[in-house]
């Protein structure tokens, strides 16, 4: 891993380039780090897109992973330096990245589907940004026709419920599968365990939550991170749905 990256794992601050002290908050942790660089690695991915950038943590790992594939990273961030002041452009730009690391300052609703409209394609894409479940919908409707089968989508925070209901429907999809999650699908809480079972008594599904009938677990989404893996082309018919 990136020396810069070591020096805020183990300090939790870095220097910038003019010398200020700054101290890093709300990053992806080291070992989620190196999850999505194993990804990264173990799949040959080179094309890759981030929504969210902030200090910059996960943008130098994942870049560093897809140029060791000879490829690009693209990143996303309307507040960069009106809410971060540019620490995570700074902090590519001292790891000697910015060749290969393209910044866009811009919300997504704006760019995607302009980079759709130029015919971009992505293989790997890492979402940690806003936790509004309308806005990461539409993220995820237009970054789905910019990745081919194979590639793979990560989404990060979880533990917000608003997230957790996105990836309910989005595991459900035909054409995607849970991959893998960081860490590793925890078991289910004594109490739901119990509420689950309310689904056997007969009657009770008409008036169960769908997180009952089935649960985040079964559905790899009890964790905080999670990789869901595109494996066809979308072939729905136009009536397609499931509860979630």
């Amino acid at each position: 891993m990136n020396p810069l990256l070591e020096v805020i794992f183990s300090t939790g601050q870095f220097k910038n380039s003019a010398g200020d002290l700054v101290k890093v908050h709300s990053e992806t942790p080291r070992d989620q780090c190196i999850y999505l660089q194993d990804l990264i690695a173990s799949h040959g991915y080179r094309f890759s897109l981030e929504i969210g950038f902030a200090f910059g943590t996960s943008t130098l790992a994942i870049g560093e992973a897809v140029v060791k594939n000879a490829g690009r990273h693209l990143v996303l961030d309307k507040y960069q330096y009106k809410v971060w002041k540019g620490y995570g452009v700074d902090l590519i730009n001292q790891a000697g990245y910015e060749d290969h690391i393209e910044f866009r300052e811009e919300f997504c609703y704006e760019l995607l589907p302009k980079l759709l409209d130029e015919g971009r394609v992505f293989d790997f894409v890492y979402i940690d940004s806003t936790k509004l479940f309308d806005w990461l919908m539409v993220d995820f409707f237009f970054i789905d026709k910019m990745v081919e089968p194979g590639g793979m989508i990560v989404f990060d925070d979880l533990k917000f419920g608003s997230i957790r209901k996105l990836l309910r429907y989005i595991a459900q999809l035909p054409h995607y599968e849970v991959h893998s999650q960081f860490p590793t699908n925890e078991p289910m809480e004594l109490k739901w365990k119990l509420a689950g079972a309310l689904k056997y008594i007969p009657g009770m599904k008409k008036i169960l939550r769908e997180e009952l009938l089935v649960s985040d677990r079964t559905l790899g989404l009890n964790t905080r991170c999670v990789a869901l893996k595109k494996i066809k082309t979308d072939e729905r018919n136009y009536d397609w749905h499931v509860k979630f």
